[in-house]
């Protein structure tokens, strides 16, 4: 048995406070609410079994954020339990038994005990930013304020699962050519290092002139050998190099931007971006925040550091008194059939539909582009793949073929 120091109101308004024995905190509220009192906070005194729950806890944590997929597993969740009318308190503990991830699990504990202590959903949620980003949190306390807890817990529910959908087909339109690129590039390095020098071997003996094809093969093969641990330095320094730069608000701006400008996955990436944007923004006001609250907590849910500094810019303009299509239209980076949408969006006072209007069609501009693409990828893999190894076999065999030539010349005239 553990002991429970609790703060409640009797039934006068008067605040009393004390010590009670129990298994858990809800065996302690239970007490109280039996007793007519109600509960204001209940805390755990700290001793030698919260010191080991804490251990278990931080043993069971690892680091990182949780996946998009299972925040929104966990959203569908709750939405179906504050529908069927279940206490929070008691649905949270069911939601933390059934959960996988052991963070999210923790999370959603905790989250039950605080709320057995009197805090609110969002004061709960905002002690846990690595399950439960600004964006969320600000929802749930909108509706918290306006008493429709369960409809925006749904809107959350279905757009976190179109993010993860939309981010699970770029992905999957990514891995196959990078898998392919990492292959040649190991094919290539394996050539370089272990065939070549042989043929250069072999080539040295026979004292034979070789093409220059052949000759800058050879001295790539021997600038790799001799200095690999130089090269593998050099590889590594710029990895570092470039994750440093990109963890920079200036570095990371430059990158997202030029992201938007790739050859063929550009397109995607920027889709990919525009429907986030669109469909974040259109759930915050309609779920009742204010616009440029709204705009603040948009730029964080965009994933795009390009397109965030486009709407710090929209905020300035909105705030000065402009428009809000105008102020968009000004930025130049948003796509003008997106404009156009909340143009009349904004005429008709329906800017919250008229934006998940276009992110539903940004994603299924997206689905049919990665389609696309993906019919095109497997060729251009194959030419480049067969062409970055058969370019250095040819460039091998090339002496083989001369001495060929010579030996069928000198036999013709003999």
């Amino acid at each position: 048995m553990a002991s429970f120091t609790y703060v409640a109101k009797d039934r006068a308004g008067v605040e009393v406070t004390g010590i009670l024995s129990g298994g858990n905190i809800d065996e302690i509220v239970g007490q109280l609410h039996g007793d007519g009192l109600a509960v204001l906070h209940v805390t755990e005194d700290r001793g030698a079994a919260s010191t080991k729950s804490w251990l278990k806890r931080f043993s069971e944590i690892s680091f990182g954020k949780v996946p998009t997929r299972e925040v929104a597993l966990f959203s569908r969740q709750l939405a179906t339990v504050i529908d069927s009318g279940i206490p929070l308190v008691k649905g949270l503990k069911g939601l933390a038994g059934d959960g996988s991830n052991k963070m999210l699990k923790c999370a959603v504990e905790d989250m039950s005990n605080r709320l057995a202590r009197g805090e609110s959903l969002s004061e709960a949620m905002a002690e846990h930013p690595n399950a439960f980003n600004s964006m969320y949190m600000s929802m749930i306390r909108a509706g918290e304020r306006a008493g429709t807890l369960d409809k925006i817990v749904e809107q959350l529910a279905v757009y976190l699962e179109k993010i993860d959908d939309i981010q699970g087909k770029v992905k999957s339109a990514l891995s196959y050519p990078l898998f392919v690129l990492g292959f040649a590039t190991l094919g290539t390095l394996f050539l370089l290092l272990k065939i070549v020098p042989t043929f250069s071997e072999i080539y040295a003996e026979l004292g034979q002139d070789l093409p220059g094809l052949t000759q800058l093969v050879m001295t790539i093969s021997n600038t790799i050998g001799k200095n690999l641990l130089a090269s593998l330095g050099v590889v590594l320094a710029l990895i570092v190099g470039f994750v440093m730069v990109s963890r920079t608000d200036g570095g990371r701006y430059l990158l997202d931007r030029l992201k938007l400008k790739l050859p063929i996955f550009g397109p995607v990436l920027e889709k990919t971006v525009m429907s986030r944007f669109a469909r974040t923004m259109g759930i915050l006001i309609g779920s009742g925040l204010p616009l440029l609250e709204s705009l603040d907590l948009v730029k964080g849910a965009a994933g795009n550091a390009y397109v965030s500094r486009a709407l710090d810019d929209v905020k300035e303009s909105v705030t000065a008194g402009h428009g809000v299509t105008e102020s968009f239209r000004a930025t130049g980076v948003f796509p003008e059939m997106t404009l156009q949408l909340m143009a009349t969006g904004e005429e008709a006072g329906e800017l919250d539909t008229m934006l998940v209007k276009s992110s539903d069609f940004y994603d299924r501009q997206v689905e049919a582009t990665i389609q696309g693409i993906a019919s095109l990828i497997e060729p251009i893999m194959i030419v480049l793949v067969g062409g970055m190894i058969g370019f250095i076999v040819v460039a091998m065999f090339l002496p083989i073929f001369g001495m060929g030539d010579a030996m069928m010349k000198g036999a013709t005239g003999m």
